[in-house]
């Protein structure tokens, strides 16, 4: 298993505000496109979006493995990755940090193509997420 891990950083809302952003949908889909995400579409519990290079990844709501998590996702089929992400909130003063972490079945190979993208595609969530509040 790999972890890939965005930076931690400081917001300055409630772990409660950034729980209610990050699980809507609408607001998750525009996190994404600040970066290299295209086509993202949301229905119930799945979301799903392409990455550079076309690969469209499917993401499915799941129970939170983490205690701070505000949002977990795992990848469903047809999405050629096994990962799951969470969404890491900690109360900080009056406000809050965030990271968001990733743990992937990659094998040796897959993991020198796709680690670098993922890496990306994470910092750049962060990024939006720190814009945004």
């Amino acid at each position: 298993m790999t972890r890939i891990e965005s930076p931690q950083i400081a917001l300055s809302a409630s772990v409660a505000e950034v729980s209610a952003a990050m699980n809507d949908w609408e607001v998750f889909g525009e996190l994404l496109s600040s970066g290299p995400v295209t086509d993202f579409s949301a229905s119930g519990n799945v979301c799903s979006f392409k990455v550079t290079g076309g690969v469209s990844i499917h993401l499915e709501r799941v129970d939170a493995a983490v205690a701070s998590s505000v949002l977990a996702l795992k990848t469903v089929a047809p999405t050629p990755v096994k990962f799951s992400l969470d969404v890491v909130v900690s109360a900080e003063g009056a406000g809050s940090t965030c990271q968001v972490v990733c743990d992937a079945e990659l094998n040796p190979f897959t993991r020198m193509m796709v680690e670098p993208a993922l890496k990306g595609l994470f910092g750049q969530m962060s990024q939006a997420l720190q814009s945004r509040f």
